[in-house]
């Protein structure tokens, strides 16, 4: 128990042997966005931010569990997003399923939510970063309309 309290204590002082944040990479803010649909969490979506600043590199994303809460993480690797104002996109997809034995020429892929949610200039969600920031969102009832038609292979 003596050590595994040391090792606790070494990764909190030290950090967890992952990658230096890159050069000019502001602090970050620990992030938390609930997404529901119509008032229930919404599990495996995708969840980005996004500025008005076409210089700004520091983007946060991040998918939600099954209590419909996503951690944000910028560049996929460092917990937490730069204080600022954003558009918050959600995107939740499925494709059909097929047989691998005889895969078809084309499979279709569905939006399982209203696709302006998933495009930063027509998204009405927006979140004010500003030190630990915690927000719910909700989009509505789920739906299925074909997004896209792709190839299974």
């Amino acid at each position: 128990m003596k050590r595994f309290l040391l090792l606790v204590l070494c990764l909190t002082v030290l950090g967890c042997g992952g990658k230096p944040k890159p050069d000019g990479m502001p602090n970050l803010s620990p992030c938390v966005v609930t997404v529901t649909s119509d008032g229930q969490p919404l599990q495996d979506a995708i969840v980005s931010f996004y500025t008005t600043d076409p210089k700004f590199r520091w983007v946060p994303g991040a998918t939600t569990d099954a209590a419909g809460k996503a951690v944000m993480v910028t560049h996929g690797q460092y917990f937490g997003a730069v204080d600022g104002d954003y558009t918050i996109t959600v995107q939740k997809t499925e494709r059909e399923s097929f047989d691998t034995q005889n895969p078809p020429q084309t499979i279709k892929v569905y939006t399982l939510i209203d696709p302006k949610f998933a495009d930063a200039t027509t998204s009405p969600l927006k979140i004010k970063v500003a030190g630990k920031t915690n927000e719910t969102v909700d989009v509505g009832k789920q739906i299925k309309e074909v997004l896209r038609t792709e190839s299974p292979m």
